[in-house]
């Protein structure tokens, strides 16, 4: 049996090692994350309503920018966001047939959204990675100061976009949610992230299109809230 020499069994093992620890820090910068949404409190209490509402919403991300929008069960019907996490902008959009409008925040107002939502606080984050969907994540639990109620909500570690819930009630949170609930005007939505595709993203992918109209956000949040109430349950 030939002897391997000491200096390239040390190459050898300088490369495996290498390898291994340049994978384990991929981090995944543009695709889409697919969500199955659900209704806890509707479905229990008002099935009825459960036709109008989107079963499933799609994130696209590049950039440090992501898209979310709700697939609805019927035509004419959209409601989303663009939050561009590196100036902390966010457009807020609705549309019902021809009638699309859309808002924008800020960080020196995003109050105006937050205020009306639950705050959350972590009470655990030292859970273990394992593995989701093909990548690396973690269980972090929440206890909502609405009514105390304890969340578990699964965290992707290696999707990269920075202050990614900035905008949101989770803004203690630095990892995208892949599973989590949320309350928004009496309306409960459980949120699981189903398929991550790691694809090619057009750089233009969040350009609002022209039939989208401006309101200030007072009145866009009005309209949203009016909107919702039909939708509100408690159990």
């Amino acid at each position: 049996m030939k002897k391997i020499p000491v200096s390239c069994l040390s190459l050898i093992l300088f490369f495996l090692f290498t390898c291994s620890c340049n994978k384990s820090k991929t981090r995944i910068k543009k695709g889409k994350i697919e969500y199955e949404i659900s209704y806890p409190c509707l479905e229990k209490n008002h099935k009825s309503l459960m036709f109008l509402l989107p079963k499933k919403m799609v994130m696209t991300f590049n950039g440090n920018v992501y898209k979310n929008e709700f697939i609805f069960p019927t035509k004419g019907s959209e409601l989303g966001l663009i939050n561009d996490c590196n100036t902390k902008n966010l457009k807020l959009i609705f549309g019902l047939g021809n009638n699309n409008k859309f808002t924008s925040l800020d960080s020196s107002s995003i109050y105006y959204l937050l205020d009306d939502l639950p705050t959350y606080e972590i009470i655990d984050l030292d859970g273990r990675p394992f593995d989701y969907l093909g990548t690396s994540c973690k269980e972090i639990k929440v206890k909502s100061l609405e009514n105390d109620s304890i969340y578990n909500i699964i965290t992707a570690n290696e999707i990269d976009i920075k202050d990614v819930n900035w905008c949101t009630p989770f803004n203690e949170i630095p990892n995208v949610l892949l599973d989590y609930n949320i309350k928004q005007y009496g309306m409960e939505m459980h949120l699981k992230a189903i398929k991550i595709n790691k694809e090619y993203v057009e750089k233009d992918f969040y350009e609002l299109e022209e039939t989208f109209n401006y309101l200030k956000i007072k009145n866009y949040l009005s309209e949203i809230k009016t909107m919702l109430s039909i939708f509100k349950c408690n159990d």
